[in-house]
């Protein structure tokens, strides 16, 4: 039986939802659900198709939903104690967001609704489990691959303000050497 990386479905919406308070931000509870979504996909294609979160996701209209924490979420933030989680699963964590953390949830829903795991469970109807093989196979894959994610060299991507106060993800200018 594999051990998933983080605790609990909990820990890991809680971890998001600091972090984007953190930044400024409020966290939109779709774009919780995408974001880990994104990290269950990139951790199983790290790891040969390991679950990062305890939990399962369903295909829906909206986008892929755990459904325990979607309930909970969608009418704001409830009280909770969470765990903290080892350095690795926060570093991890970190990655995720600073890859995907400045984009909106209308993006993130436009962005996955292309890839194949998340497309095929919906076409095959609503509320379709997201099977775990095929987000890691397409994570791993050429069309899934994200180096920066799976390198885990996001150090480089910061996430600032714009003059509006939007989160943008900036990151330092190199020319391209000839």
């Amino acid at each position: 039986m594999e051990i998933p990386s983080a605790e609990s479905v909990f820990d890991v919406a809680e971890w998001f939802l600091d972090t984007a308070l953190n930044d400024g931000e409020y966290l939109q509870p779709m774009k919780m659900q995408r974001l880990m979504y994104l990290c269950q996909g990139y951790y199983a294609a790290l790891t040969g198709g390991k679950r990062f979160i305890p939990a399962v996701f369903l295909a829906t209209e909206t986008g892929p939903v755990e459904p325990s924490s979607y309930r909970v979420y969608a009418s704001g933030r409830p009280t909770l104690g969470y765990r903290s989680m080892d350095r690795k699963t926060q570093s991890f964590l970190q990655t995720v967001w600073a890859r995907f953390g400045a984009y909106s949830a209308d993006y993130l829903g436009r962005l996955i609704s292309t890839h194949a795991p998340y497309a095929d469970a919906f076409a095959a109807g609503n509320m379709t489990e997201i099977d775990q093989a095929a987000l890691a196979a397409y994570y791993a894959g050429a069309k899934g691959r994200d180096e920066r994610i799976r390198s885990g060299e996001m150090s480089q991507t910061r996430v600032m303000r714009s003059q509006t106060g939007k989160a943008v993800a900036v990151k330092k200018w190199i020319p391209q050497k000839k």
